[in-house]
């Protein structure tokens, strides 16, 4: 018998062929690209990207206006504001001279540059949640908080045992739901995707190893529900979500093309996805919820989108490559933007992932076909098989136990009349 496995990318069919109705491009003072954008209110928004860049409206975009931020050469990774006069950012020059932290007192008309005392250290990611208590991390992976404001920062404790020797990997985005719990997100491209959690202030951090592929946002919706966003060039777009304040997190695909880099939440329950390079938005109209389908249309005028944000259900804005700025059009809050089921057969990520010792593997039917369900090891020898035989259209779940199985990736492939698709997962026992 030859052992081979075939792997072929899922076809998604978008639900609205004129995004322009739900996204209008508006003009931009810079053409390099914005990575990052904040409302801190309907009127107050601040955006930033290559060569220094941030510019700034408070008008609600009917205007936006270049800011000095003392930098010209490199890229301001991330930026961050508490209300319309307090800031602060992070650019890096780490090759030459470390990580670069800016504040603002006055909502960007003057910014203050420093550099991090460290400068071993890549650090591209700064949350506050007072005017006195942050948070730094990035690349290097270490978490620094701050209790005066940022004039000096001290590196925290992460916890190693619930995902050695991982949790020294790349932090991408914290989310603060209270000043006590908190998270952030990261991991490394192709190898692991990772939460760290809090519980006392940011001063102890427990690492999560959740996903097979990095996670680039999180958002903490509630003491029991957070969410998180990611995935890579082969698998596409991703979720990891808690539903028990952070213990335990389930892994989902979302389908399609790009890598999930914002959390925008138009609703409590309507989530907005920008795909990043995939060039689409991913829409779910159930909080991301892993038993609910997701939709996609297109970007405006196939921008590549980097980040999104609403500051309220009628008032959104996001942000691209080459100075794309687009705004949310609430005249077409209310239409009709999904069907009631996917459009093609899917087979979905398996949850929870990693796993020890069981694991659920769902799949979509479009319609009446044969199922085979065969799980292989990485040289391709099959450990299992599930015959379904003929089943109607719908969604389906295998539950699947590794218990008697070495830790480590494994390949699911279903099999359909019309589809043939793989998905890796993991066992860590």
């Amino acid at each position: 018998m030859k052992y081979f496995l075939i792997f072929t990318f899922s076809i998604v069919f978008t639900i609205a062929n004129f995004s322009q109705e739900y996204w209008l491009r508006k003009q931009s003072p810079v053409q390099s690209n914005l990575t990052k954008i904040i409302f801190i209110d309907t009127l107050n928004g601040w955006a930033a990207g290559d060569s220094g860049k941030i510019i700034n409206t408070s008008n609600g975009g009917l205007n936006w206006v270049i800011q000095n931020s003392g930098i010209a050469n490199y890229v301001i990774d991330d930026i961050f504001f508490l209300n319309k006069r307090l800031g602060w950012g992070i650019a890096n020059d780490f090759y030459f001279f470390g990580t670069k932290m800016l504040k603002t007192t006055n909502g960007g008309q003057n910014w203050e540059l420093t550099t991090f005392p460290d400068t071993s250290k890549v650090l591209n990611t700064i949350y506050f949640t007072d005017s006195l208590t942050g948070f730094l991390s990035g690349y290097t992976g270490e978490i620094f908080k701050t209790t005066n404001g940022g004039l000096n920062w001290e590196q925290t404790r992460i916890d190693s045992n619930f995902c050695p020797p991982l949790y020294l990997f790349p932090k991408n985005s914290f989310d603060f739901l209270n000043a006590q719990t908190g998270f952030v997100c990261g991991g490394h491209l192709d190898i692991q995707g990772i939460i760290w959690r809090t519980t006392d202030g940011g001063l102890n951090w427990l690492t999560y190893c959740t996903t097979s592929e990095p996670l680039e946002r999180i958002k903490s919706l509630s003491t029991t529900k957070t969410i998180a966003t990611g995935g890579d060039y082969e698998y596409g777009p991703i979720t990891s979500t808690s539903l028990d304040a952070g213990k335990t997190w389930v892994y989902d695909t979302i389908g399609g093309f790009g890598i999930g880099s914002a959390l925008a939440f138009r609703t409590s329950t309507e989530l907005w996805i920008p795909l990043d390079f995939g060039r689409k938005w991913a829409i779910s109209l159930d909080t991301g919820s892993f038993i609910a389908p997701w939709y996609f249309i297109n970007a405006p005028d196939t921008a590549t989108i980097k980040d999104a944000v609403f500051a309220s259900p009628y008032f959104g804005w996001a942000c691209g490559l080459d100075g794309t700025l687009l705004k949310y059009n609430p005249a077409v809050i209310g239409l009709p933007i999904i069907n009631s089921s996917p459009v093609i057969s899917t087979l979905y990520q398996n949850y929870p992932n990693p796993f020890n010792p069981v694991t659920n593997i769902k799949f979509y039917l479009a319609r009446k076909a044969s199922v085979i369900i065969t799980i292989y090891d990485l040289a391709g020898r099959e450990v299992m098989k599930y015959n379904k035989g003929v089943l109607s259209p719908g969604t389906y779940n295998i539950s699947f136990s590794g218990n008697n199985l070495a830790s480590g990736v494994y390949i699911y492939q279903l099999v359909t009349d019309d589809l043939v698709e793989a998905k890796k997962m993991v066992i860590l026992k």
